[in-house]
Parts: structure tokens; C-alpha cells; sequence
């Protein structure tokens, strides 16, 4: 039992690291976006509280 939650809490981890970094890609993207282009992702403020 204790393997299975060490396992759990490992695949728990790597989920949260994935979800971090799209996050961070996704809000480093829109505010290149808006600064650079003057344009930006719609969804990115609502995909990024999701995540």
C-alpha cells in the first residue's frame, strides 16, 4: 500500500510540474503577444486560473 501511494504522489507531482509549465508558457506567450504584436490569446487569463 505504502508503493502504491509513493507512486501516486509521484504521478501526482509530475501532473502539477506539466500544469505549471503550460501555465508559464501560456502567460509568457500572451504577454509577448500583447506587447509585441499588440494582440494577445483570449482565453489565456481563464486557461491559466484552470490550470
Amino acid at each position: 500500500m505504502a508503493r502504491f501511494l509513493d507512486n501516486f504522489c509521484r504521478l501526482l507531482e509530475a501532473v502539477m510540474a506539466l500544469l505549471l509549465a503550460a501555465m508559464v508558457v501560456l502567460v509568457f506567450g500572451n504577454v509577448v503577444l500583447r506587447y509585441v504584436f499588440n494582440s494577445g490569446i483570449t482565453i489565456s487569463e481563464e486557461l491559466s486560473r484552470w490550470l
